[in-house]
This record gives structure tokens, sequence and C-alpha cells, in this order.
């Protein structure tokens, strides 16, 4: 199955849950470190070789016999599992982790476990259709450049997000079946990530009991994969501080 799920060059994010008691569900005291790589090659149904993570320029070397939760960024959707790191060693100039898995390969629901709750300010513009073709084919005019410069931009504020798309509030109607272009910054990590992404209306409606607020909902057109792999970053990034903040 997991030939079938994932392809070497696929990223993926490595959890190390270190329990302090050897109790994996102790989950009070867990402590949780992340760290993102790729798959440089499936061995087996069970086995994976991945690169040894980095962070920045620094390599990191994962430990023997510790346990990780792996995610995998497929084509096919994110998928999950748990593994041991058995063996390290070097090959063709590349530092090689072998990662024996011990729980079945598991594919995440997203609106389950990726879609977050959040307060995120945003500005967004209503395109033309013309506008909309010229940036789903990555061309922006001269003049189209001037125009998006603090110029027809509309603020809200997101109620959640994930990798698919987002849903806000703002004071503005006028969206329906329309494209969009939305800007809005997150934290990832030390660094600002600043993101300006084509959306398609997907639903529209009037907030009850709030004058002129309406809440938009959205799906990401054009957004590249290396975007959207940052924005699940930072969806997992928060998920996991709240969760902390949450057991104090």
């Amino acid at each position: 199955m997991l030939s079938k799920i994932a392809k070497p060059g696929d990223k993926i994010e490595l959890v190390k849950v270190d329990s302090g008691e050897n109790n994996e569900n102790n989950e009070k005291n867990e402590k949780i470190t992340t760290y993102f790589s790729k798959i440089y090659d499936i061995i087996e149904e069970d086995k994976l070789k991945i690169a040894m993570p980095t962070e920045g320029t620094r390599m990191i070397l994962l430990e023997k016999n510790v346990k990780y939760e792996i995610c995998m960024f497929t084509a096919q959707g994110l998928y999950k599992c748990r593994a041991v790191m058995t063996e390290r060693y070097k090959e063709d100039n590349v530092y090689i982790a072998i990662m024996e898995l011990y729980t079945g390969v598991q594919k995440f629901q997203r609106r389950q476990h990726y879609r977050l709750e959040c307060n995120i300010e945003v500005q967004y513009r209503v395109l033309t259709e013309e506008e909309a073709k010229l940036l789903l084919n990555n061309q922006k005019p001269a003049d189209f450049e001037n125009a998006l410069v603090g110029k027809g931009q509309i603020r809200g504020i997101t109620l959640d997000i994930s990798g698919g798309g987002v849903r806000f509030i703002s004071q503005s109607p006028d969206m329906e079946g329309k494209h969009i272009l939305i800007e809005f910054d997150v934290q990832i990590g030390n660094a600002p990530k600043y993101f300006s992404i084509v959306a398609v209306q997907i639903d529209t409606r009037k907030k009850p009991n709030r004058k002129n607020v309406y809440e938009h909902r959205v799906q990401f057109e054009n957004i590249s994969q290396r975007d959207r792999e940052d924005l699940i970053k930072y969806i997992f990034e928060e998920e996991r501080r709240l969760r902390k903040n949450e057991k104090g």
C-alpha cells in the first residue's frame, strides 16, 4: 500500500514524542519536536529511506530506536503513520535514515485535521474575468500591478483556514461566483510568510444579527505547492501551540 501512496521526493513531517516516562498514552507529559524532510526511497511496504532533516543549514541527526509520527504530503493527499528510526548512514553524499513503520498508513481527513479556526487579517480584491485569467496564467501586466497597490482592496478577518481555502467575514457582499485575489501574512517558525493567492467564491451569506457583515467561503485556485506546504506547516504549528496551551 505504501508504494501506491507515496513516492521518492514527497515531503514529510516527522514528530518525535518523548513522554519522559516511556508512556505513549501519557499525553500530559508529551514534548513535541517537529522536523521536515523528504522520502529518498521506498525499500519495502513497511520501510522508508528518508533524507536526514535539516533546520536552516544545520542537519538534524535523528535518534536511533526512537518513534516518530510521520505525515506524508503526497499527490493523493496527506497520510500519516508511525515509525521507528532503525539505521542511519551516508549514501552518495546524502545522510540517510531508515524508518520502519509499525502502524498502518491512514489518510488525513482535510476538514477534521487541517481546518484551523483562526482570526487573520486579510485583504482582497474582486477580480474581473480578464484579470482572473491573467493571474491564473501567472501573468501580471504593469497596469494591473499598479492597480493592486492599495486600490480597490477590501479588508476581512478569517474564521478558519486550510490548505485548500479560507472562510472569512467582511462588510462587502459583492463576491458571488467571482474570483478574488486574497493576501495575508502569517508567522511560520520565526519568519513571516506573505501569501497572495487567487481564489474562487464558493458561498456567501449574510451573518445573522450583524449589520453589513457577510461570511465568505473561497477555494484557492492557483496556490503553489510550496505555498500550500507552508500554509499546512503554519496550521500544524498553530494546532500544536493551541494544544500545548490547553494542557498548560
